[in-house]
């Protein structure tokens, strides 16, 4: 009887485990997702290792450009869009729908001084980098000729560099991945936070008819929000103060 029993619990998991499609973006995106060894690491892969755990579900990561991702997820090529807020998407042609809050985006201007401002006019006349294509809203008013000096260039790596040699008053740039490079650089452990441009709570973005995986995966976040797992694995990737 207990074999039995046993044989039907295997075949209703197996028939209840599904495989999904997480978009992560290739290139210069640490500490959310990079290769290593030809395998995504990262936040990211570290979330979805918990997740499939707890959900019994598999997950496999498709990496490509941002663009093309966009046009992925309009198409249906990928189930799921991690680390974004609905504000960012809500002018796509399939918005998605979209699991309880997880975690904070922060885009932070640093500086390689000590000095912080308490308003952006403080900084006018500076110099500060950007990524090639990367926009920020509202805050794009302080940029001209008598205000932000903006610079692009390709990544936050390239630009990072630029910073630590004085070239760059500030870099525009999210707070993890500032704090990622830190970690990483102890050259650049002298940067800091300068200025917080804007916090944003990011959510899993899904497919519009996922509504059943939406829920188990809000149960599951939900665990491992309550039981600081989330904290945890940021921490792994951005805690320099040690």
């Amino acid at each position: 009887m207990k074999v039995w029993l046993l044989l039907l619990l295997l075949i209703a998991s197996s028939a209840f485990a599904q495989k999904y499609t997480v978009l992560v973006y290739h290139g210069a995106n640490p500490p959310y997702s990079f290769k290593e060894n030809d395998k995504v690491v990262g936040i990211f892969a570290d979330i979805f290792a918990r997740l499939a755990q707890l959900t019994g579900h598999e997950f496999e990561f498709v990496a490509t450009s941002v663009a093309r991702g966009q046009r992925f997820f309009d198409t249906g090529q990928v189930d799921i869009e991690p680390g974004v807020s609905w504000q960012w998407r809500a002018h796509q042609k399939v918005p998605g729908i979209y699991t309880l809050s997880y975690a904070k985006s922060v885009e932070i201007l640093l500086a390689n001084h000590s000095n912080t401002l308490e308003v952006v006019s403080q900084a006018y006349g500076s110099l500060v980098g950007r990524v090639r294509g990367y926009r920020y809203g509202p805050f794009e008013r302080h940029f001209g000729e008598d205000k932000l000096i903006v610079y692009d260039n390709i990544s936050e790596k390239e630009l990072l560099g630029q910073l630590a040699y004085g070239r760059l008053d500030y870099v525009l740039i999210g707070k993890d991945t500032a704090h990622y490079y830190m970690a990483n650089n102890p050259k650049y452990r002298q940067f800091k936070d300068a200025y917080t441009i804007e916090t944003a709570q990011v959510s899993m973005r899904l497919q519009p008819h996922l509504i059943e995986l939406k829920e188990q995966l809000n149960t599951a976040l939900t665990t491992m929000i309550n039981n600081n797992e989330i904290d945890t694995i940021y921490k792994k990737y951005t805690d320099y103060q040690h």
